[in-house]
């Protein structure tokens, strides 16, 4: 027989030996199988125990799965579709255990008619490498599960900038395609005022050989929308060479948005929306600079304000406040300063503005007072004011210049109700 003639070539038993390989021969004819005690061994067997061996031997010890992908390849051959024959089977262990097996085979024979006649082929034990290779692809395909699943954008970019890979989540955040995104740079959906903010991210992964991190930059939608995002990231090398970076980007729009929405709590009379003395702390040596003098100090207080709590409720007193507020801003040349400081007390602060701007916003806002009183708003504010021109780091007495001067009108003012009385 063929297989016999090949066992007894020493140089094919060596090479054979050194694959420890098994070998078949089918005689497709009689469907014989001759196999080599190596076969056997694969499968937990002597050869002695499976003899006489068929094709059916093999055929009732592969997998039903694989079978049929093993006939499908087996008739391509027959065919003359492919020369050569290799596919990875499971084959039944005698203890019950699937064992992988990689077997491979050419005809060796034809008929006159172009029938095959004899098959001859190998099997090799794959079965460790198939054990790593089935959970590499598994971890794989669960950390593209992963990926494709996040909420965040999963990204790679080139050394300049340019994307050579995005996440769905891409997608799913900004409304771009994948499609679209791949190719173009970075630098084109980030907000202008923060692209220092990027080149100094990725400085930093460049001088660096950790994670760094990035919080608060924004990027453009595809509806032309900013949002916020966070980001990590670490350069990729490939051959000892920086070829780019890998990073996730998180969307934290609505942790910013909370944020300010927080601050703005923290640091704004929830009334009238001007600022409060908390903020007024936090600002004091800001303001209380040289290039903000002559720096106006104005002093109001509303007068009334209980009387309208005592008599008509808070609700009128509250109307009241929001009243005197509006009619505050809309006299104020810059109404980043705005504060109240408690129930019926407000301080704003102008800088670069003098005296006669001061006495002239005073007049102003008797003037639109005077409007209001005419459609029956009993509203009237005490006002006082002082300009800051020299510095010093007592800021209170400043502020309390300002104070004595609004307390010295609110008397007056009082004291002309009285007369009229």
């Amino acid at each position: 027989m063929v297989l016999q003639n090949i066992l007894l070539d020493s140089r094919s038993s060596i090479i054979l030996e050194a694959m420890n390989a098994a070998v078949w021969e089918w005689n497709i004819m009689t469907n014989e199988l001759i196999v080599n005690e190596r076969w056997a061994e694969i499968v937990g067997y002597t050869k002695s125990e499976l003899e006489p061996t068929t094709f059916d031997t093999w055929k009732n010890r592969v997998h039903p799965n694989d079978y049929r992908v093993a006939m499908n390849e087996l008739e391509k051959l027959f065919r003359k579709e492919k020369s050569f024959y290799s596919v990875e089977t499971r084959m039944k262990h005698k203890d019950g255990r699937w064992i992988w097996v990689l077997d491979s085979g050419k005809v060796i024979k034809w008929a006159v008619d172009g029938t095959p006649l004899i098959a001859l082929g190998t099997q090799i034990d794959i079965t460790e490498k198939k054990i790593v290779q089935l959970e590499l692809e598994k971890s794989e395909r669960n950390l593209r599960q992963i990926i494709e699943n996040t909420k965040d954008i999963i990204y790679r970019i080139d050394m300049e900038k340019n994307f050579t890979y995005l996440s769905s989540g891409w997608t799913n955040l900004l409304g771009y395609s994948v499609e679209e995104g791949i190719g173009t740079s970075l630098k084109d959906i980030v907000h202008p005022n923060d692209l220092n903010k990027i080149e100094t991210f990725f400085k930093k992964i460049d001088t660096s050989e950790v994670c760094q991190e990035l919080r608060g930059y924004r990027l453009k939608t595809s509806s032309g929308k900013w949002r916020y995002f966070e980001t990590s990231g670490t350069v990729i090398i490939e051959d000892e060479k920086r070829v780019g970076y890998s990073g996730i980007a998180k969307d934290i729009n609505e942790l910013i948005e909370k944020q300010r929405k927080m601050e703005f709590l923290s640091y704004h009379d929830n009334l009238t929306k001007f600022k409060n003395r908390h903020y007024l702390e936090k600002i004091e040596k800001e303001i209380n600079q040289p290039e903000n003098y002559p720096l106006c100090i104005i002093s109001i207080d509303l007068n009334h304000l209980k009387y309208v709590n005592d008599n008509f409720g808070h609700y009128m007193g509250d109307k009241l406040i929001k009243t005197a507020a509006r009619i505050i801003k809309n006299n104020m040349p810059n109404k980043d300063y705005l504060f109240r400081l408690g129930g019926d007390e407000f301080l704003i602060l102008l800088p670069n503005t003098d005296d006669e701007k001061a006495y002239s916003i005073r007049e102003n806002i008797k003037e639109e007072i005077r409007n209001k009183q005419n459609k029956g708003l009993p509203l009237s504010m005490a006002y006082g004011y002082h300009t800051k021109t020299t510095y010093s780091g007592e800021f209170c007495k400043e502020m309390r210049k300002a104070d004595k001067f609004m307390y010295e009108n609110k008397k007056k003012y009082k004291e002309s109700i009285v007369d009229n009385r």
